[in-house]
């Protein structure tokens, strides 16, 4: 029997001349197999050579999904480079905006006389006098009241006052560093602060200075959804209030779990005892208007530092504060009326 490895061993051995390859070719029918295989197979490599190629051509073999996510991938890469050359086309505009913008007020800058130099020092001597004499007008007023006759005094209004700073950088240094104090480092910036004998000083000293008011629950609940934020003492800074999570996190041990229990705990007819550390917690809020208003854009800086904008949040919130007070007030007064009417009525029946 002529078998495949003795063909290999024979043409390794031997070398055949032409004769013998054809009595080999005509004799053997499986030496004819063997010789036209590599033909054969060659013919239908070649046939299906554009789909998959052989084996044994060159280089690794890749894929026609690879290829269209290369294609793809470079794609992106194209357009995420010509997305941040336009952005740098835009940048580089609105610098060049500023920059003559910042040229045409140097070249149009206004010159500031000596007299309006005088006029804003003396302004501000004026103010650190004032501030100094309503503190002295307060101590002799409250100088021969007792501590207890003043915590009477004051449980008797709201415990927490909401104080929103309402003058700019154009005031004396002790008005400044009273403002420090209080964490009311720049205009509109506001902050609840509880009424005690020695805070009830300074807010009298700050008058002229400040918007003071007591906000009712629902006033507080949404000045906390809206612009509410918390203190972290460790970092220095604040963190705004995204949800009830934070509030419980942060003042859990105190039975707040959300913003509600917060607004009720902070405007309580009688305060916890815990009032001062939730307040500390609580950090100031902004209550700046927005760039984008147009009767706060059309303003000049000096305004925008220095005076409330009439059209702000903190204007409107004043308005509310002073109704919100005036309707206390008014009431306080029926209901003391009506307890000193009440025993003259009694007698009256009785004759």
């Amino acid at each position: 029997m002529f078998s495949i490895a003795h063909y290999r061993k024979s043409m390794h051995e031997f070398h055949f001349d032409v004769q013998t390859s054809h009595r080999l070719f005509h004799n053997f029918p499986l030496f004819r197999c063997l010789f036209l295989l590599p033909f054969v197979c060659g013919v239908r490599k070649k046939k299906i050579m554009g789909k998959n190629p052989p084996k044994w051509l060159p280089g690794d073999r890749v894929s026609e999904t690879i290829l269209l996510q290369r294609k793809s991938v470079e794609q992106l890469n194209a357009d995420r480079l010509l997305r941040r050359d336009k952005l740098k086309e835009r940048r580089d505009r609105h610098k060049d905006k500023i920059d003559q913008k910042r040229k045409r007020k140097l070249a149009t800058k206004k010159f500031i006389s000596a007299q309006t130099i005088l006029k804003h020092a003396l302004r501000k001597q004026h103010q650190a006098r004032q501030f100094v004499k309503i503190g002295e007008k307060f101590d002799g007023k409250h100088r021969h009241e007792n501590k207890e006759a003043a915590q009477q005094r004051l449980s008797e209004n709201n415990k927490v006052a909401l104080v929103v700073r309402a003058k700019g950088k154009l005031i004396p240094t002790s008005v400044a560093s009273a403002f420090k104090r209080m964490g009311l480092t720049k205009i509109y910036s506001a902050r609840l602060l509880r009424i005690t004998p020695s805070s009830e000083r300074v807010l009298a000293q700050l008058r002229p200075f400040i918007i003071v008011g007591f906000p009712t629950t629902e006033q507080l609940t949404h000045l906390l959804r809206t612009r509410g934020a918390l203190w972290v003492e460790e970092t220095k800074m604040k963190r705004f209030i995204t949800g009830n999570l934070l509030l419980e996190q942060a003042l859990g041990q105190y039975n707040i779990l959300c913003i509600e229990d917060l607004a009720e705990s902070i405007t309580a007819s009688t305060p916890s005892e815990n009032l001062d550390v939730i307040l500390k917690n609580v950090a100031p809020f902004d209550l700046h208007p927005p760039r984008q208003l147009f009767l706060e854009r059309h303003r000049t800086v000096h305004q925008k530092l220095e005076i409330v904008n009439p059209e702000s949040f903190a204007a409107y919130l004043s308005q509310q504060l002073e109704v919100n007070t005036k309707k206390d007030r008014n009431t306080k007064r029926k209901d003391a009326k009506k307890e000193s009417a009440a025993p003259a009525k009694k007698a009256a029946v009785k004759k």
